[in-house]
């Protein structure tokens, strides 16, 4: 029965109150799920309006779900739910940069056709099919375009283009009108989830120090 307690406190964290948690945890979850959605949206945010590629914005949302994480581990948070934090986190790390591409695009970016050059079926990728595309004027381009591609486009075809001014994200194919909407639904959905687990790792983290008394952590 030991045993069972045990690997509970260590799943779960030992939430070691009676009745509800003391004011001043339920005040530090709250603070570490508030920093657990602000870190994310600031470093995707900052990395993409900064001009670092795809890759560093997904590397730098990556880097502030795991300071999140290491506090949880500080505060010796239940092993289960650090482990959806960074399940979670994991989700974030390129929702976050998509959705800032497609917030900046909707806002400043600026549509032109494109020829397309090459067509790419993944039958193992979603989506399935890219196209490799060049401008009107025969200029080679490094962008491959998913949106407006599919297995009726040809090489010679055109094709829509959306792209920044200040090349600070990559460009894309254009998107309906919905596209903006759904980022965001999605982007605050993970948020959202990754904020409440946040807060419950830290609220059932903590343990009873050995005086017995209930004491702020520090």
């Amino acid at each position: 029965m030991k045993a069972r307690h045990l690997l509970a406190d260590r799943l779960l964290g030992a939430a070691s109150y009676r009745g509800r948690p003391p004011l001043w945890l339920v005040g530090e979850g709250l603070v570490v799920a508030c920093v657990g959605v602000v870190l994310p949206l600031a470093a995707g945010t900052g990395a993409a309006l900064g001009g670092m590629s795809p890759r560093q914005s997904v590397a730098a949302v990556a880097v502030s779900v795991a300071a999140v994480v290491l506090y949880l581990l500080v505060v010796r948070a239940g092993h289960a739910l650090i482990a959806g934090v960074v399940a979670l986190g994991l989700l974030l790390a390129p929702e976050v940069p998509r959705l800032v591409a497609e917030a900046l695009l909707t806002g400043v970016g600026r549509t032109q056709e494109v020829v397309v050059a090459a067509v790419a079926r993944e039958p193992t990728g979603s989506p399935a099919y890219y196209c490799t595309v060049r401008r009107r004027d025969g200029a080679p381009m490094d962008a491959r375009l998913w949106r407006g591609c599919g297995s009726r486009v040809a090489p010679g075809d055109l094709i829509g283009m959306v792209y920044d001014p200040a090349g600070r994200v990559a460009p894309r194919g254009v998107a309906g009108p919905g596209a903006l909407v759904r980022a965001c639904a999605e982007a605050l959905t993970v948020l959202l989830a990754f904020a409440t687990l946040c807060f419950l790792a830290v609220v059932r983290s903590y343990r009873i120090p050995s005086t017995g008394s209930l004491q702020p952590r520090g």
